[in-house]
């Protein structure tokens, strides 16, 4: 008579997301981490990996199928990549790992391949590690839709906006102009066009009112016109996410 196996549902899941152009390269990490009772996210692109970014324990960044070259480019680039304040691993292939100077990089480090089961003691190390420093994903609910651009966290659902964990209060129309600001991904929106969809109205002689709340927002985000961070002015036009 053939035993019956008894599953077992994990207690507790924490929640990674992989940023990988080629996933199928690494179903190994996949398959470890979701039977290590982690809950698994996979994004082809890096856009699509840091919108989500809030809702993880973790962020994996796989540079395992770039050349040397290619590798050194993205590691570069990451390196300069907000994240906000959720901790990341970098997998590598062994040929990068001798082009890297290690004192230089600021996220942890996993050649690729290992051995089997360390991407799992690794995940739960670094997020055990950094716990500390999440404050802000804490407070965010599985099943919200954050969208994520520099140190600027937005659950569009709770209409809240965080900047590096720290929540920052702003009024419906601060909220409506700087999501609209976020979707526009990075096209400029002139001041006729913002009075239309945030305050719903065409009149012309009144886009000096998006003007006046364009400052208020400035100034709850600790940013300046003359060197924008966020929010950079089109001048005659109007407004766009700043670079």
């Amino acid at each position: 008579m053939q035993e019956s196996i008894e599953m077992v549902a994990c207690p507790v899941t924490q929640r990674v997301i992989i940023i990988s152009p080629f996933p199928r390269g690494i179903h190994e990490v996949v398959r470890d981490l979701s039977d290590g009772c982690f809950d698994v996210l996979v994004f082809h692109h890096l856009e699509q990996g840091l919108r989500n970014a809030l809702s993880a324990d973790l962020l994996i960044f796989d540079l395992t199928s770039y050349r040397e070259e290619e590798g050194a480019a993205m590691l570069h680039s990451l390196q300069h990549q907000e994240t906000g304040g959720i901790p990341s691993l970098l997998l590598v292939k062994e040929s990068l790992f001798g082009l890297i100077d290690t004192a230089q990089i600021q996220q942890e480090l996993l050649v690729w391949p290992a051995r089997p089961q360390e991407i799992v003691y690794h995940a739960q190390r670094i997020i055990r590690s950094g716990a500390g420093n999440r404050a802000a994903s804490s407070r965010l609910e599985a099943g919200t839709s954050p969208a994520i651009y520099k140190d600027l966290w937005i659950d569009k659902k709770k209409m809240s906006v965080f900047r590096s964990g720290v929540k920052i209060e702003l009024t419906k129309t601060e909220y409506d102009l700087l999501v609209k600001l976020l979707d526009s991904e990075g096209a400029v929106l002139s001041r006729e066009s913002l009075l239309e969809e945030v305050w719903g109205t065409t009149f012309m002689g009144g886009s000096n009112v998006v003007d006046v709340h364009v400052k208020s927002l400035r100034k709850k985000l600790g940013d300046r016109a003359s060197d924008p961070v966020y929010i950079a002015t089109v001048r005659g036009v109007g407004y766009r996410l700043a670079d």
